[in-house]
């Protein structure tokens, strides 16, 4: 009896160890995970009802800043999400939209619409009424147009209908609720045809089905605007940052400073102290919710901006604009288009620092400077050829991997010249040097 006993029992563990330990196998790593029930039905749905000799067509989701094949959003505010895809028709390479939604466990087809337009640009899901449902904003290509080249399509609820309404041309938009009343404004801007050079800022309002101007601010005679931002400028004070170009060659930012009392905007750079030019597109460059201005410096001077495409040494500096109109020093960048990396400086750097490149060397020198005006190597970054990487065992040692591909290498060194200072000196370069002695924490590769 002991032995059946023992027999049945090596025999449960062996079944046992074999079920769960089970060692995947190279083809097993290799394949494709299943999609779960959920995504399986929605993606079987999908294909159902998408026009036959037509093909997915991912879209580009301000949400989430990606391409997606599908968009899950509740637009009736009933707690049940609803499909949104898109598709591009093979016989006219147009491009057609439909709305899905569940209803006793079955898909059904709430809307469907084909966009004169072979290329859509983003797409965004919003309340723009502040009526609790949400609002589709599909902006496609306008192949008739070569300046004004996007249009906005706004889908909407209507009752339990789905319908349209199509805004006007523009160049660059945005959304987003500037006076803080519930509702968000639609930004865009465009040329006006019949007062050139000059473009406008039109601000509208989807309201009661219908898209209303709320108001048209020139802008002057800029040059090819090719961005738009509103956010949080100061305290509870917004803008509307437009960043263009400028005699078809330097970049520059217009920042219009909105009063909610007056419901008017104001040219911040008749307001600022200093004279500056923000070259470096505007963004919130530490994610604190306020946007930043940016313009291009020579390291040590941030507080000098200046107009040269040529250096290519020059710093993306980044400033907020305070209540008092002076410009409060946040972070700086050095960007290297060439190599695609960037370079993030630690504040401990803020106008003690110099680097050097230029366009016929692939090096760049990191100095620490003294207050003196004496430069100490503090890091070095070097174009290495892949094959000389890879014989190179000394190298390969002595420096940090920022960035390879097959045919190269970018590689760096931190330096230690520390004992030819002396007192605070040699206190400043030990604290650069520690803050970069990682250099793949301040280096990334550029999105």
């Amino acid at each position: 009896m002991k032995k059946l006993f023992l027999f049945i029992l090596t025999i449960s563990m062996s079944i046992c160890l074999t079920s769960c330990l089970k060692i995947s196998t190279p083809e097993d790593m290799l394949a494709i995970p299943e999609l779960d029930k959920e995504q399986k039905d929605m993606k079987d749905a999908v294909d159902s009802f998408r026009p036959i000799n037509s093909t997915v067509y991912p879209v580009y989701f301000s949400e989430t800043k990606k391409r997606v094949n599908m968009i899950l959003s509740d637009l009736d505010s009933d707690s049940s999400n609803e499909l949104i895809s898109f598709y591009k028709n093979a016989s006219d390479d147009k491009i057609g939209m439909f709305i899905l939604k569940k209803q006793n466990l079955l898909w059904i087809k709430l809307y469907e619409v084909i966009f004169d337009s072979y290329e859509l640009g983003n797409i965004s899901v919003a309340d723009l009424d502040g009526r609790g449902t949400k609002e589709i904003l599909i902006e496609y290509y306008n192949n008739s147009d070569n300046v004004n080249t996007k249009n906005l399509n706004i889908a909407y609820m209507d009752g339990t209908n789905i319908k349209l309404k199509k805004d006007d041309s523009y160049i660059v938009m945005k959304t987003a609720d500037i006076n803080k009343n519930g509702k968000k404004q639609i930004f865009y801007i465009y040329k006006d045809s019949s007062n050139y050079p000059n473009f406008k800022l039109n601000i509208d309002e989807f309201n009661n089905k219908n898209i209303i101007n709320k108001k048209q601010v020139d802008l002057g005679k800029i040059e090819t605007p090719y961005d738009i931002n509103i956010g949080t400028l100061f305290d509870d004070v917004m803008a509307v940052f437009i960043d263009y170009n400028n005699d078809s060659k330097y970049e520059n930012t217009k920042v219009l400073m909105y009063n909610r009392k007056t419901d008017e905007f104001v040219n911040i750079h008749d307001l600022i102290k200093g004279k500056y030019v923000f070259n470096v597109p505007s963004a919130d460059i530490d994610n604190d919710g306020v946007i930043e201005v940016a313009y291009k410096f020579k390291s040590p001077n941030y507080t000098v901006s200046l107009q040269d495409n040529n250096d290519l040494s020059m710093i993306d500096g980044y400033f907020k604009i305070k209540n008092d109109y002076t410009l409060e020093f946040v972070k700086e960048l050095y960007e290297n288009k060439s190599f695609g990396y960037v370079i993030n400086f630690p504040l401990s750097f803020k106008g003690k620092y110099t680097l050097y490149t230029s366009d016929d060397s692939t090096d760049i020198n990191i100095n620490y400077l003294t207050n003196q005006g004496k430069e100490y190597l503090l890091a070095k970054l070097n174009y290495i050829k892949k094959f000389d990487w890879q014989k190179d065992s000394k190298m390969r040692e002595d420096m940090q991997i920022i960035k390879e591909d097959q045919n190269y290498v970018i590689a760096g060194q931190v330096f230690d010249f520390s004992e030819s200072l002396e007192d605070t000196e040699k206190e400043t370069y030990l604290k650069m040097r520690s803050d970069i002695l990682v250099l793949s924490n301040i280096i990334k590769e550029k999105n």
